[in-house]
């Protein structure tokens, strides 16, 4: 067939609406857009498998991320306000490591923790010795709180029925009592630790 008749063939369905550029299907991400969007407009989508996607409108495009992603969350955990929200003082001044570092752990400005502290220190020895046995009570409940994490990830890992001597003989080995020995001295260790902390 000629360039001119195929030509004057591709003509007559695009008239007719039947010319393949009509007719074809296209597949991607996003659903026929009804909405119009103005620059900087952020909403929420979920998609057939259930996730929830943050879309933002651009000039001339989406982005889109999943929302409230564990990236998200570390993000903000590790995000230091522009100013300290107890008294408003900026955080990256002179002092930005003390600060950062007490944002981190007081959720508050180096001069404010200091504030707190020494009003504390006035109360006497007792209120300072209340004081510091409560941080180091929070410090050691954060502590565990990563040890039980990493507890339960060995007793996943002890899955194994055989344990190979130094001479290459294999040797059965009681997993069960391995776990409950494991368990028991944890849990004598948190019970120690915490004891220790509160008498």
């Amino acid at each position: 067939m000629s360039n001119k008749l195929q030509n004057t063939k591709a003509i007559q369905e695009m008239m007719s609406g039947t010319h393949k550029s009509q007719t074809r299907k296209s597949y991607g991400f996003n659903k026929t857009v009804t909405e119009k969007h103005a620059v900087g407009d952020t909403w929420t989508e979920t998609d057939n498998k259930g996730t929830t996607w943050s879309i933002t409108q651009h000039d001339g495009y989406r982005t889109r991320q999943v929302e409230n992603s564990i990236l998200d969350q570390v993000r903000k955990a590790l995000t230091v306000p522009d100013a300290c929200p107890c008294c408003d003082k900026t955080m990256r001044d002179t002092e930005q490591h003390l600060n950062f570092k007490m944002y981190f752990i007081h959720k508050k400005c180096f001069e404010c923790v200091i504030k707190e502290e020494s009003k504390i220190r006035n109360q006497g020895k007792e209120a300072w010795d209340a004081y510091n046995k409560e941080r180091m009570l929070q410090n050691a409940e954060a502590w565990f709180k990563d040890a039980d994490r990493d507890v339960a990830l060995l007793r996943e890992a002890v899955h194994l029925q055989f344990i190979q001597n130094a001479d290459g003989r294999l040797e059965d080995w009681n997993q069960t009592a391995f776990l409950e020995k494991f368990d028991t001295d944890y849990k004598q260790l948190k019970e120690k630790i915490y004891n220790s902390l509160k008498g």
